[in-house]
């Protein structure tokens, strides 16, 4: 009886070192000085045919009171993804709902941004073969957003 106590005990402290385990993804999602840091939140991307990768979400709020949400992609699911070198400047249309979107440069990563009249700006960084980093907010300015990628994409590959 004693002996297959000290195995549960030990079984849950195992398990709890575990999932306490900091993934590549959380660390894809730097603590900001400064900044209002939330939780991050990690989905494992496991299907039938194998791994796909990891999905990293966390919620930042700028020194100046800017707030925005970020996704970090890595693995399988994004390696197809990309964004063309090409300068695109575009809209919707008009049958859209307003938006507009272009392709930049980012802390010399290629990315794209968006920008909806209701739903605000969404930028997308591919991080070279490391993963695809998207900010969004509702609120902030275009600068503000860029300026927010190329301080995480310099602490991301910083980390590397």
């Amino acid at each position: 009886m004693k002996k297959s106590l000290y195995l549960y005990i030990l079984a849950a402290l195992c398990s709890l070192f575990f999932t306490c385990a900091p993934s590549a993804a959380t660390e894809r999602l730097p603590y900001v000085e400064g900044w209002i840091n939330g939780d991050i939140r990690v989905t494992v991307l496991d299907t039938v045919s194998g791994s796909r990768g990891t999905w990293a979400e966390r919620d930042y709020r700028t020194a100046e009171g800017v707030p925005f949400h970020a996704v970090w992609l890595d693995g399988a699911g994004c390696k197809s993804w990309d964004i063309k070198n090409t300068v695109i400047s575009a809209d919707d249309g008009p049958l859209g709902s307003g938006a507009n979107y272009k392709t930049l440069i980012v802390a010399g990563e290629n990315a794209e941004i968006e920008h909806h009249p209701i739903m605000g700006y969404g930028l997308s960084i591919k991080v070279g073969d490391l993963g695809v980093l998207t900010l969004e907010s509702k609120i902030s300015t275009e600068k503000e957003l860029i300026d927010a990628g190329k301080m995480l994409i310099g602490k991301i590959l910083q980390q590397n």
